[in-house]
């Protein structure tokens, strides 16, 4: 790549207009150093723009990503001090790959728990796997935290933001917390989702096997394999699931029973990196149930939306669509 392609490549990057092929054409070009070094010195005057600053962000999130990919995905965790796994920052270039199905497995010495805090962070666009130190597994949705604060040999905890599928190591004497910012879920082994987007204003929590005990503001509630509890406005319900579709979106398939339009758009920004523009000025609430896989293109799944729900979409940009309720 000449100097001037390189120049206008990375103009087009910063406002959003490169395809899928040149984001890796990009991408492979950034791996030498001094073409990263170049990158850098346009980047800080791109971002300098108060105006172009949050899409010049949002789009080195996503580009970053794509380069932290191509690294090591094992990490050795240090016992004495504070490591901090950001994949969204340029500050995370020591730990690098939390890509689909990838799995960062932490080695610690003896029987000691870390005492300090680890902070894993999934773009949109992406999920990852996450090996706790007691062998728990963690698969993290696209657009998701998580908090891992110290354990001990009597409790474990961790903390999320965003969606988590749990397959948590038994130990009865060190119960297993996820904390949430409306109930916590306390388990001993066990298999379960959590989905606790704050923009979807709901939660929810689905027990596939083993048990978990919701602890709320004011209530305690004991999940059964099959049912779900889900938290809205600040009252709960249990319901009857089929458990198995709650994680799905692991294998890259994604069951929908009767959620609003709006859920539904925003999870598609999560999971393909766009930004959808609801139009919905009828005021009608719309709901959909459907199944698709992550395998399909945003268009195809938009496609066959359409089939079953009366919207209609339209690109405006590379990465942002509107879709409109008729």
């Amino acid at each position: 790549m000449h100097t001037s392609e390189f120049q206008n490549i990375i103009q087009r990057y910063f406002r959003g207009q490169l395809s899928d092929d040149e984001y890796e054409l990009l991408t492979n070009y950034l791996q030498d150093s001094n073409n990263r070094q170049y990158f850098e010195q346009a980047k800080q005057e791109w971002t300098q723009n108060p105006v172009l600053d949050e899409t010049g962000r949002k789009n080195w999130n996503r580009l970053e990503y794509k380069i932290n990919k191509q690294e090591s995905t094992i990490v050795k965790m240090p016992l004495t001090r504070r490591l901090w796994v950001q994949v969204a920052s340029v500050a995370a270039i020591l730990v690098l790959g939390l890509l689909v199905g990838s799995v960062l497995t932490y080695f610690l010495s003896g029987n000691q728990f870390n005492q300090e805090q680890l902070v894993f962070e999934t773009p949109r666009g992406e999920k990852s796997m996450v090996t706790l130190p007691d062998g728990s597994e963690v698969w993290l949705n696209a657009k998701s935290r998580l908090v891992y604060n110290s354990f001990s040999a009597n409790h474990r905890q961790v903390e999320l933001k965003g969606e988590a599928f749990f397959k948590v190591a038994r130990n009865e004497q060190a119960p297993f917390v996820v904390k949430t910012n409306e109930c916590s879920v306390e388990v001993l082994g066990t298999t379960f989702n959590v989905m606790a987007y704050d923009e979807f204003g709901r939660k929810e929590i689905t027990l596939l096997s083993g048990k978990v005990n919701v602890h709320l503001e004011d209530n305690e509630q004991v999940l059964k394999p099959g049912q779900a509890l889900i938290l809205k406005d600040r009252k709960f319900q249990v319901v009857k699931v089929d458990a198995s579709q709650s994680s799905g979106w692991v294998d890259n398939k994604f069951n929908f029973q009767n959620i609003p339009l709006s859920e539904l758009m925003k999870r598609l920004e999560n999971w393909y990196d766009v930004d959808i523009t609801l139009d919905n000025r009828t005021g009608r609430e719309v709901n959909f149930t459907g199944t698709f896989k992550n395998e399909e293109t945003i268009w195809q799944v938009l496609d066959a939306i359409k089939v079953y729900t009366p919207i209609k979409y339209n690109k405006t940009e590379l990465r942002k669509i509107t879709i409109t309720v008729k």
